[in-house]
């Protein structure tokens, strides 16, 4: 009886001891913990354009960031990877994988993908540019490494009792935005341009993408891309202000690109609103931007010569207006040339046969042209005779007007002065036979002109 008694308080005690060995197993199971890590872009790149490559550098790292994981070791002796994918915010299109394959984690914890949007496309998915930015999402994933995990990952990946490691790595995600902005364009004129009023010319525009006819993921090219079939809008800066008006007053028109990027336009150099004269940049062209590509404008130098001149538009003036008549003192004669429009012709204009005289006074040297305004010069020296003097010109020929100088007098007549002091009758008498005797002797006879 004592037998039968003992042998179920044995059972019972094995099977109470073996309940306490897997109790204390799956406590000390429980007390163990995966680690979390933390994954990061390095420097997030915050924008883009339309055709760009994009260096995207991730840090896996420890879950304070304090310490790097070692890559090339910690996923049980396969290489640590990384994917990163994109899809717009606003939920549009489908999930691009960037990487492809799946980039692996170095020994100092960086993975390093490269984004190339060629023409708006990676991978061959389409994106979108706006000149805000078109917003997408930038994910990138680590899934994690050693013993796989349950469904519920957070509550396996909580630190433990002990909080000592089981060998396992937790998954973890990290999210940047990338703005697609349009690509940035040129926009060049061929060449300054030179021509004369009523003139006309064409205007020659050039639109491209400086990044280059790209294929494959390069985004540099060996040549720029020329764009065709987009427009340019051209416009003359009327008031010279420097800021064109495309959308009214100073608009001239639109041309499209042709298969080698280039816009044509034909201009006119109209006088009722182009003067004569000397421009930085009158000439502006205007690439408005659409989806893919932003605005582009760009000027060009232009130089407008006057017509020929009208010769009864000629401006003549002397200074100064009066001179004294003293065979000395001189006065500057100018003439410039106006075209039948009234613009000046400047020193870029044909020189002219310019001639000038004068009815008083010595004209000196010739006439001569200057080479910074185009204007004709000459000098006048006095006479000594008082008087006016007219002074005609003439262009080509041509009667072009006349200018007067008022050659002014002496107003102490001869010099000769008088004296107030008095004198006896017989030195009078003396002086004055001296005096004949002078004047019969030399035979000289004064005059006061």
């Amino acid at each position: 009886m004592i037998r039968r008694a003992s042998c179920p308080s044995r059972v019972v005690v094995c099977a109470v001891a073996a309940v306490g060995v897997l109790g204390s197993a799956l406590g000390a199971q429980r007390a163990h913990a995966s680690t979390r890590v933390s994954l990061s872009f390095v420097e997030a790149p915050t924008s883009a354009e339309y055709s760009q490559g994009v260096a995207l550098d991730l840090q896996l790292g420890s879950e304070g960031g304090d310490a790097v994981v070692d890559g090339t070791a910690a996923c049980g002796g396969e290489p640590c990877r990384v994917v990163v994918t994109m899809r717009a915010d606003d939920g549009t299109g489908s999930v691009v994988q960037v990487t492809e394959p799946d980039v692996v984690v170095d020994a100092a914890g960086r993975a390093h993908a490269r984004l190339v949007l060629v023409d708006g496309r990676h991978g061959g998915a389409t994106f979108v540019a706006a000149p805000e930015g078109f917003a997408y999402t930038l994910t990138a994933r680590f899934s994690g490494a050693g013993t796989p995990l349950p469904d519920a990952d957070d509550v396996d990946c909580a630190p433990g009792v002990t909080g000592t490691p089981d060998g396992r790595l937790c998954p973890t995600t990290t999210t940047t935005t990338l703005l697609v902005l349009p690509e940035v364009p040129a926009l060049s004129f061929a060449q300054d341009l030179q021509m004369t009023i009523g003139d006309t010319v064409t205007l020659a525009a050039t639109l491209s993408d400086p990044n280059g006819d790209a294929t494959g993921d390069d985004v540099d090219g060996p040549a720029p891309k020329l764009l065709a079939g987009l427009p340019v809008r051209f416009a003359y800066d009327v008031n010279g202000n420097g800021r064109p008006d495309f959308q009214d007053g100073e608009l001239l028109g639109e041309a499209l690109t042709n298969d080698l990027g280039v816009a044509a336009f034909t201009f006119t150099a109209d006088p009722t609103f182009v003067r004569a004269g000397q421009y930085d940049a009158a000439l502006h062209a205007e690439f408005p931007g659409d989806d893919h590509y932003g605005v582009a404008r760009t000027s060009t130098a232009l130089v407008v010569n006057a017509r020929g001149p009208d010769a009864k538009k000629t401006i003549v003036e002397v200074d100064p207006t009066t001179i004294a008549a003293n065979g000395a003192d001189t006065a500057a004669i100018t003439v410039k040339l106006v075209d039948e429009d009234g613009n000046l012709l400047g020193p870029d204009s044909d020189p002219h046969d310019v001639a000038i005289t004068a009815d008083l006074g010595l004209l000196r040297d010739d006439v001569e042209r200057s080479p910074l305004d185009g204007f004709y010069r000459q000098t006048l020296q006095a006479p000594r005779k008082a008087g006016t003097a007219t002074i005609r010109v003439t262009v080509d020929g041509e009667d072009a007007g006349s200018v007067e100088l008022v050659l002014a007098g002496d107003a102490g007549g001869c010099g000769c002065a008088s004296s107030s002091s008095s004198s006896s009758p017989v030195d009078a008498a003396v002086v004055a036979a001296l005096s004949v005797f002078v004047l019969r002797r030399r035979r000289r006879e004064v005059s006061c002109g």
